[in-house]
């Protein structure tokens, strides 16, 4: 990446969490979603951490199409035989949505209660964007959890920023993404001077 997204992302993990809390939900806006956390089943709101999303966004993501058709049996009843399992189509959904702007690494242990609380909120997908890399047990966690029931994208801000927004995945319906995110964070900086 260049040299002005590294610069950019340094600057905005030093700025204070309040801040931090600004540009998150500038970035969970660009993408299309509602910063407020929406958690059910908990009392009210707890805080700026409320149900470990932050936030909800609008996505595709691919759905598998399995054709069947019918067998039948000696008893005259007809059983489905799966034909094609490698069909895909597109719907739409919700992701949750994560966003560290700090300098540690996402840890193992964030991922595991970032999907826990996408599992209690029924929804089987979800968007990190770090600042830094995920560290590697959470790679290790991030794999094992795409290679099962859930569809999870990992975003570096600094790819964001320069326009570099890809997950095999999902697809985020938003428009353009990354020049609203550089309007946002252009508009934010300039009010701080």
């Amino acid at each position: 990446m260049g040299n002005l997204q590294k610069r950019l992302v340094e600057h905005l993990i030093s700025l204070s969490p309040k801040d931090k809390r600004e540009i998150a939900n500038r970035i969970v806006q660009v993408l299309g979603g509602d910063p407020t956390p929406q958690v059910t089943g908990l009392p009210p709101r707890r805080g700026a951490g409320d149900g470990g999303l932050d936030g909800r966004i609008p996505i595709l993501i691919k759905e598998r199409i399995i054709r069947q058709k019918l067998k039948s049996r000696s008893d005259g009843l007809e059983i489905p035989i799966d034909t094609i399992k490698e069909e895909f189509t597109w719907v739409g959904t919700q992701a949750g949505f994560n966003i560290k702007i700090e300098k540690d690494k996402f840890s193992r242990d964030t991922l595991n209660a970032f999907v826990e609380n996408l599992r209690r909120e029924h929804i089987f997908a979800g968007v990190i964007i770090t600042a830094v890399k995920l560290a590697p047990d959470a790679q290790a966690e991030f794999q094992r959890h795409n290679d099962n029931d859930m569809d999870l994208c990992h975003l570096f801000l600094e790819n964001l920023l320069s326009g570099d927004i890809s997950c095999s995945n999902i697809c985020f319906v938003a428009g353009d993404i990354s020049e609203n995110l550089r309007k946002n964070l252009r508009e934010f900086l300039t009010s701080q001077t």
